[in-house]
């Protein structure tokens, strides 16, 4: 089942056209990653990187945009997983404007679980699995 979770665009998201600054998409997708982590894996992202010292960077993206947002709208950025290797994950995010559905951006990221320490590749741990496993599609 994916997750979701809701951010309002800030004024600083905006370029000087009104519109969210597109690294900014990657910001809004990464912060429903952190949700997630919350949400499903029942561990805030920042005591995983603490305590367990294990991230998951971005290794590979691919992104499309659709339609712009502006300073004030709501966003609801889905997250699901659609395949989970050794070391990797792959995610997918939605970005629907709140107020009317519309599909904003769609992003497919591939995230490698690593050791924080050794900068190296780590099998994802069973725990995490499982909760990517009940966000598949």
């Amino acid at each position: 089942m994916p997750f979701s979770t809701r951010i309002t665009v800030r004024f600083g998201d905006t370029d000087p056209a009104g519109l969210v600054y597109y690294p900014n998409i990657f910001h809004y997708f990464h912060i429903a990653l952190e949700e997630f982590f919350s949400a499903r894996c029942r561990i805030g992202y920042a005591q995983l990187v603490a305590d367990e010292r294990i991230g998951f960077p971005t290794v590979k993206t691919e992104t499309e945009f659709f339609a712009p947002l502006v300073y004030g709208d709501e966003v609801d950025v889905e997250i699901y997983v659609t395949r989970t290797g050794d070391s990797s994950a792959t995610f997918v995010y939605a970005a629907r404007r709140a107020a009317d559905a519309t599909l904003c951006a769609r992003s497919t990221q591939v995230h490698v679980a690593m050791n924080l320490d050794t900068r190296r590749p780590v099998h994802i741990p069973e725990k995490y699995r499982l909760a990517f496993a009940q966000s598949a599609s």
